[in-house]
């Protein structure tokens, strides 16, 4: 009889707790559930804002917004930042939030809305959607787009405020010679591209971070002839602008030009070849490369001997102190 009513009580307390999660899930079941929710996003940030002008409205009386704040507002807004709007939805009496799935969310508005987050909490009775809008281009357009220098082949352009890179492309009179190229850099060099003598000029575009194209923009025609073809050729061209084009060096005549990627600056001699692993004088002024052919900058070991290189264009330093204190010769070596 003991193990009997051992056994009855069991089976009468698990008839309790049956009966208990019965009830409270009939009691979620008797709450309206909320499958769709419909928001109203406006946002007038833009690049270059340091605000979160941002609003958020819901219609449904099924829910209200209790609160909603920008999450990553650290300062200036810049091209590719993509605002994030916590957003939290309280349910109605007798209502609750029975999903967040990204595809129970509509959304109104002039803020381009890029993705959506949901978790619930208090019984499925709070809400609390993470909205990321899509990246901020800021203005794509160009201006200042310009050979640099009287028959240069180097192309240059301002900086767009929302451009992330710049596709660029060489046309000789209303033919296209090459393909629309991509840089980060806010210069190409067409000396490879220019081949033949004719009437040449180039267009350029922004491209946004999230793929947004600017307006083509156009330069003025340049006129190359026999000679000039000559010295682009041989690399004997000048540039005025020693950013753009011509780099760390001097801004004179040169027998080669500076490029840069996105690892650095090396300097391409008018045979094709660059200097690995050693120094090498450019107009008058000494470099030193690394291994792989880039321009090396700062304190140098090299001959048993110290070398400083200036940090912003890689020319050595002669005959000075150096910003940290220390003496260096006429010949650049650290004087002890």
């Amino acid at each position: 009889m003991k193990l009997w009513k051992k056994g009855m009580a069991a089976f009468l307390s698990a008839g309790m707790l049956a009966t208990t999660f019965s009830g409270t899930a009939l009691a979620a079941e008797n709450r309206t559930k909320i499958t769709k929710i419909n928001l109203t996003v406006d946002s007038s940030i833009e690049v270059g804002d340091d605000n979160s002008d941002v609003t958020v409205t819901a219609t449904d009386g099924k829910y209200s917004i209790d609160d909603w704040e920008v999450t990553n507002d650290s300062g200036e807004w810049g091209a590719g930042d993509k605002p994030k709007i916590k957003v939290t939805l309280e349910a109605a009496n007798n209502h609750y939030f029975s999903t967040t799935s990204s595809s129970a969310f509509k959304f109104s508005g002039d803020a381009d809305v890029a993705s959506v987050s949901a978790t619930r909490k208090n019984s499925n009775s709070t809400m609390i959607v993470t909205i990321t809008l899509e990246a901020l281009t800021g203005d794509l357009s160009i201006e200042s787009v310009e050979w640099d220098g009287d028959y240069s082949p180097v192309a240059t352009w301002e900086e767009g405020q929302g451009a992330k890179t710049y596709q660029v492309r060489l046309y000789r009179g209303s033919s296209s010679v090459t393909e629309a190229f991509s840089t980060t850099n806010t210069y190409y060099n067409f000396s490879n591209n220019i081949t033949r003598t004719g009437e040449y000029f180039f267009r350029v575009r922004s491209v946004g971070s999230n793929s947004k194209r600017g307006e083509w923009v156009e330069s003025d025609s340049m006129y190359i002839d026999d000679a000039q073809l000559s010295r682009i050729q041989s690399g004997q061209y000048t540039t005025t602008n020693t950013s753009n084009g011509n780099g760390p060096g001097s801004n004179k005549a040169q027998s080669g030009y500076w490029l840069q990627d996105g690892v650095g600056w090396w300097y391409r001699n008018s045979d094709g070849s660059y200097t690995v692993n050693g120094w090498q004088q450019i107009n008058n002024t000494w470099y030193c490369f690394n291994s792989a052919g880039y321009m090396r900058t700062g304190w140098i070991s090299s001959n048993n001997a110290w070398y400083y290189c200036d940090l912003s264009t890689g020319a050595m330093w002669a005959n000075a102190t150096t910003p940290d204190g220390y003496r260096v010769g006429a010949n650049g070596a650290w004087i002890h």
